[in-house]
């Protein structure tokens, strides 16, 4: 039986290797547009001659159709490439240009900075093209940025550095594959704003919200009802507190604070009944679906148009069209026709994790849940609608979780109670939320309804970090390979078909990934056992060695405290590695690596030692040193700086190490240094 009986799923698989092809090779852009001119036009020539009877056959115009949707996505992803459009700002951003730019998105601030996303429109008076990444100095008289404006400033563009030690997120990558590239840095004082108001759709969004915001403030919103509201309603999660944030992350309900295809669904299904009686009318199917999905897109709007409402919006509209049409015996090809139709849109979406996690928990609903609904039918009707619930959410995780571990690394145990309480309340708060929200811009808003709905979100809030303070019930830190991945979603789907239709023929590929999972596993083991490394990390303001031997991690560190244990770049570290042993020390002035030395200076003082040779010479803390000195006494193979020096020093040692003809070792460029024996 198969899983996806559609040809929309194999263009769907084309398409998606066209696209991962385009963005991971960088071809010049007149071999590619000959390329594809070349293909386009044989294409063409193959339609023309098999428009005949031959063309009829099905392998011929499947091959056809998926050779064109490969290349087809090939030309999406590159076409949005820098090298690829001519106007990208990314062009003419030489000697500190002048730029105008629009904020299009609000990031999560940080304690120094405001984080934007922004549309850069023009560079020294050209028309420009492109979106940047821009941190922008915050402090107590430091007010945010606003959609509705446009800013001008002049400042030196940076290309977002990659990670700079091993199995630290590589927040270039995640950049890129929203086509963001370069980054740059703004005092408040440097900005112009720009005269008028822009008129974007982000902007007619942000007036609105801000109307929203101003007519709720009124009211005298408790500060956690108001970012809940903020966050379920507006789309801004930017502004709950962090350790609520990290209550629902621990309490496996994360995905109700960011609006996606939860949230959507909940809202279509609520219009869905709201609308029934329509199709007691002649049209009244298709006048039901415009309304659904008219009002789906204007809560879109008012969230700003961000990617995983419009994912979610784009998803059930087309789900929404399906029921309306009672073909709901068509579910799957719905939804991958949603899908093809987003990635022709934004093809960077293929690699956006609300995207494979929306579209995989819906697939799972929809195979996994009658499968599991089957195995227990209650008589009474309330039992029925708590397993109901309970198959779905299921479902919904079953689908989700190696992904879910494979970017998260943890498992709230309690993530089915969660749910079950939740997931009713969700609805009652969006549609209250929904309803107060029109109260307020009237100006009729009650108390007493105000006040039961802020008792409903505390209760909620209550519920959530109560389930979060379970902490043996979650599960974090687990190692989780790409490999592991593949093999899961394949024991998932071979699991799914034994389920439907129980045969020693469908179980024997079960008993094979399982064997497969348990082999990777063993090699995992072994080949951790017989790791044998030395790292000098990149880290601000201190220096950091390892010493990786097997599953033994010993830690020189400038800072012995245990907090340096609770640092994200070590943790990290730990878990990938499969480290069971960690012990901290200082860091030694010398150090015998695989029978080379390397010296560690770390002050101006630092004498010249008696050592038979120095093979690499490592700086931390800025030392004032002659560095020309050392190098002559030593003749050190390679000079390494960490990331606790000054910028202008490091400039220094550069050019000395150019002068005396020695590689030099920027590890804030190039990040850690790893030593391995030969």
């Amino acid at each position: 039986m198969q899983l996806l009986n559609s040809q929309i799923f194999r263009l769907l698989l084309f398409l998606s290797a066209g696209i991962w092809v385009g963005f991971y090779t960088s071809p010049s852009p007149p071999v590619v547009y000959g390329i594809l001119t070349l293909l386009f036009v044989v294409l063409g020539l193959l339609y023309y001659r098999l428009s005949g009877p031959v063309f009829s056959h099905g392998i011929t115009f499947g091959l056809i159709a998926w050779c064109f949707t490969f290349v087809l996505g090939v030309l999406i992803s590159c076409s949005r490439k820098p090298e690829f459009t001519a106007d990208h700002y990314t062009h003419f951003t030489k000697e500190k240009p002048m730029m105008y730019f629009t904020p299009v998105s609000v990031l999560k601030p940080g304690d120094r900075y405001f984080r934007y996303i922004v549309r850069i429109k023009s560079v020294n008076g050209r028309k420009t093209s492109g979106k940047a990444l821009l941190y922008l100095y915050r402090d107590s008289t430091t007010a945010g940025l606003s959609m509705e404006k446009q800013y001008g400033v002049r400042s030196d563009l940076h290309t977002i550095n990659p990670s700079r030690n091993p199995h630290e997120f590589d927040y270039s990558d995640y950049l890129k594959k929203q086509y963001v590239y370069q980054s740059f840095n703004v005092i408040p004082g440097d900005l112009h704003i720009f005269p008028g108001s822009e008129n974007g759709i982000h902007a007619h969004a942000e007036r609105l919200r801000q109307h929203i915001t101003a007519s709720l403030k009124k009211h005298d919103l408790a500060p956690g009802t108001f970012s809940m509201i903020q966050a379920l309603l507006l789309g801004q999660r930017q502004y709950i507190p962090e350790d609520l944030y990290r209550d629902y992350t621990d309490a496996g309900a994360i995905h109700i604070l960011a609006i996606s295809g939860l949230h959507i669904g909940i809202i279509m299904m609520m219009l869905y009944i709201l609308f029934r009686p329509l199709l007691r009318f002649r049209h009244g199917n298709l006048i039901s679906f415009f309304l659904t999905a008219g009002i789906l897109w204007c809560f879109a709007f008012l969230t700003g148009m961000s990617a995983s409402v419009t994912r979610a919006v784009c998803m059930f509209s087309f789900i929404a069209l399906g029921l309306q049409l009672r073909r709901t015996t068509n579910i799957n090809d719905v939804l991958l026709a949603s899908m093809f139709f987003l990635l022709l849109l934004q093809p960077g979406f293929l690699f956006d994790i609300g995207f494979q996690f929306s579209y995989l928990a819906v697939f799972a609903i929809v195979k996994l849940q009658p499968v599991f609904y089957n195995w227990w039918r209650p008589r009474w009707r309330f039992t029925d609608a708590v397993w109901k619930l309970t198959t779905v959410s299921l479902a919904a995780q079953a689908g989700v979780l190696p992904l879910s571990l494979y970017y998260f690394h943890q498992f709230p145990g309690l993530f089915l109670l969660s749910n079950l309480f939740i997931i009713p309340l969700l609805g009652l708060i969006l549609g209250g939320g929904i309803f107060i929200i029109i109260l307020a811009l009237l100006d009729i808003l009650p108390s007493f309804l105000l006040d039961s709905y802020t008792w409903g979100i505390s209760g909620m809030n209550l519920l959530i970090s109560g389930i979060a303070r379970q902490e043996l019930f979650i599960f974090r830190n687990i190692p989780f390979h790409p490999v592991l991945l593949i093999i899961s979603y394949g024991f998932l789907i071979a699991s799914f078909s034994y389920l439907r239709n129980r045969s020693y023929r469908k179980l024997y590929p079960v008993l094979i990934l399982v064997l497969c999972m348990q082999g990777f596993f063993f090699y995992q083991s072994y080949r951790a056992s017989r790791k044998d490394h030395w790292i000098v990390l990149h880290k601000n303001r201190e220096t950091r060695i390892l010493r990786h031997y097997g599953k033994h991690l010993v830690i020189h560190s400038s800072d012995t405290t245990a907090n340096a244990l609770q640092d994200r770049m070590l943790t990290d570290y730990i878990m990938h590695e499969g480290i069971r042993k960690t012990e901290i020390q200082p860091v030694h002035s010398v150090y015998d690596i695989y029978g080379s030395y390397l010296m560690h200076i770390v002050s101006e003082n630092a004498p010249l030692i008696e050592q038979p040779r120095i093979d690499y010479l490592l700086l931390s803390n800025s030392p004032t040193i002659n560095l020309e000195r050392f190098i002559q006494a030593y003749r050190p193979k390679v000079v390494i700086a960490d990331g606790s020096n000054y910028a202008s020093l490091v400039m220094q040692w550069r050019l000395t190490c150019a002068k005396e003809k020695l590689p030099f070792h920027n590890t804030y460029e190039k990040g850690a240094y790893i030593f391995s024996p030969e």
